[in-house]
């Protein structure tokens, strides 16, 4: 239920989940871009978790769609064999085989029932598991996007202050480019090159 908190309105997240669930979102688990998302080295153990669960669901579908196909199969053969036997005389092989084969196709029958429940219960269970999954994708996405937004933040501060402290430092050689040549030039011009050179040879053997 929406609740009030003041003038604002409370947004309740068992509110969202059933949102979620009649908006009749698609498989996310089949979705590729959902997959992209999700299908990492570090999902996490929660979605992991989800994932199995929608996946469950998935296959229960495909599995009672097989299951009743098989069946159905099964009793119109049974049903074709008691047409071609139904004129056999009581107790002979024939009618024995007629007999079996309607209790075989009243099994089937209770069989086809339970799947057919079990199919009726399938989209619940299936838009629950797939909200469920929707919901904690939606949080994990928000949680990411913060924090991508926060690191965003720090490294465009860093490029900034780095680029700023790039230019200084580029001027700053510059400059001491310019004070080497200045100093080179004065030496060259006021003591001999052979004096210059002494001194270096000097300096290197200290």
């Amino acid at each position: 239920m929406h609740k009030k908190k003041g003038y604002e309105e409370y947004i309740d997240l068992d509110d969202i989940l059933e949102e979620l669930k009649r908006s009749k979102i698609p498989a996310l688990t089949l979705d590729i871009r959902w997959q992209a998302i999700f299908n990492t080295e570090d999902k996490s153990a929660k979605i992991a978790k989800l994932e199995k669960k929608v996946n469950e669901a998935l296959k229960s579908r495909g599995r009672i769609t097989t299951d009743k196909k098989d069946l159905i199969k099964v009793k119109k053969r049974l049903m074709n064999e008691i047409v071609q036997n139904m004129n056999s005389p009581e107790n002979t092989r024939a009618d024995k085989k007629i007999k079996k084969s309607k209790e075989l196709i009243e099994e089937i029958n209770d069989k086809l029932i339970l799947l057919e429940d079990e199919e009726l219960d399938l989209p619940s269970k299936f838009d629950e598991a797939n909200a469920e999954l929707a919901l904690e994708s939606m949080k994990e996405i928000f949680d990411k996007y913060e924090e991508n937004e926060e690191d965003i933040e720090t490294l465009e501060e860093w490029i900034e202050e780095t680029r700023t402290e790039l230019k200084q430092r580029v001027a700053l050689l510059h400059q001491k480019k310019e004070d080497n040549e200045k100093m080179d030039k004065y030496l060259s011009d006021l003591i001999d090159g052979d004096i210059i050179r002494q001194y270096k040879k000097y300096r290197e053997q200290e």
